[in-house]
């Protein structure tokens, strides 16, 4: 039996636009009472609950604004394009600030007629300093992938602005991974003032209604030379400096076994280790740090080539080179031997 949809009615989102899911609706309900962390895993549309939310403090604070904040340019565009596919409000009110447009400009489209900005956490922090913003006239401030709220990332900074100066603050943070600790996620909920979380998963009884079965066929294709010689090199660039780590005692596993969650649980370490450490024992723990960063790089290196090819890896390596200025790690890379045999690839 096939179920018909059902479509969110609400003066400002656009008829048959957004498919009436019950858990979405719940929680974009509760998380225009309270500030909430959503930790949905991808498509289960954290999208449409930010602007499920948004449409409610629209319409019932007509004089106030709305911030969405994302990490990246991309991710940025991304949710102003959702958002204006969803809300039925003029796309003059729509504004997206990232680093690209100048600081006059920006103080401009602050106050301009603009009802829902879309902006990085660095522009926000930075206006907020020069007085360029001010977030008492925001209702709602949505922070995307909120689990980077932690440390001096920017999105500590706008959030204890906003609750300082909005009268009735709102927050929302959304994330697919709040990390692999509790410890990470109370940070992050503490940093942006959460005070309830909302969880859920494709097993839940009200999401699994929308979760559709997916038919995989697996295909065997042969790799090319050229493929093959790349991923071995990255490999020895990688394994070399997990070696380094496994003498210095950062890792413990087997080379074969040693994954991305297991360096960035290793960089953690590192850096709680680095709160107590004397003077003397700073050095190597920075280069243990460093050496750290180089694996993590070369695992996402390894990891573009596996999963889209060579072209990818090549532009990815470009950005490395044209930033190893700013980063040892990536000079670590670039110096070796190795990596001079990556590129004649």
């Amino acid at each position: 039996m096939v179920r018909s949809k059902e479509y969110v009615e609400h003066p400002l989102i656009w008829s048959e636009t957004v498919e009436a899911r019950l858990y979405q609706q719940a929680i974009a309900e509760r998380a225009c009472r309270r500030n909430t962390l959503v930790i949905l895993p991808t498509a289960l549309g954290k999208t449409v609950i930010s602007a499920l939310a948004a449409a409610h403090f629209l319409y019932h604070h007509r004089d106030m604004k709305i911030l969405v904040m994302a990490p990246t340019r991309p991710l940025v565009f991304q949710h102003k394009r959702s958002f204006g596919q969803f809300l039925r409000i003029r796309s003059e009110q729509l504004a997206v600030l990232t680093g690209k447009v100048p600081p006059s400009y920006r103080k401009h489209l602050w106050e301009g007629e603009a009802r829902v900005f879309f902006a990085t956490p660095q522009v926000v922090r930075n206006d907020l300093k020069q007085g360029r913003l001010s977030l008492q006239d925001f209702s709602f401030v949505v922070f995307d992938e909120c689990h980077r709220a932690r440390g001096r990332y920017a999105y500590t900074y706008v959030a204890k602005r906003y609750v300082e100066q909005a009268p009735y603050p709102i927050i929302m943070g959304t994330t697919a991974s709040p990390g692999c600790s509790r410890d990470r996620i109370r940070e992050a909920c503490k940093n942006l003032y959460i005070e309830q979380i909302e969880f859920r998963t494709e097993k839940d009884p009200d999401v699994a209604p929308y979760i559709h079965p997916v038919d995989v066929e697996w295909r065997q294709v042969n790799l090319s030379k050229e493929y093959r010689t790349m991923r071995d090199i990255l490999r020895r660039i990688l394994w070399k400096r997990l070696r380094r780590l496994q003498s210095m005692g950062v890792v413990r596993k087997k080379l074969r076994y040693i994954t991305r969650k297991d360096l960035l649980k290793a960089g953690e370490e590192l850096r709680e280790r680095l709160k107590g450490a004397s003077e003397a024992e700073k050095g190597p723990i920075f280069g243990a740090i460093m050496l750290q960063a180089a694996c993590l790089t070369a695992f996402h290196a390894l990891g573009l080539l596996e999963t889209q090819g060579v072209h990818p890896l090549r532009r990815f390596l470009e950005r490395v080179e044209k930033k190893s200025d700013q980063k040892k790690s990536y000079r670590n890379i670039l110096n070796d031997s190795d990596y001079h045999l990556l590129r004649k690839h």
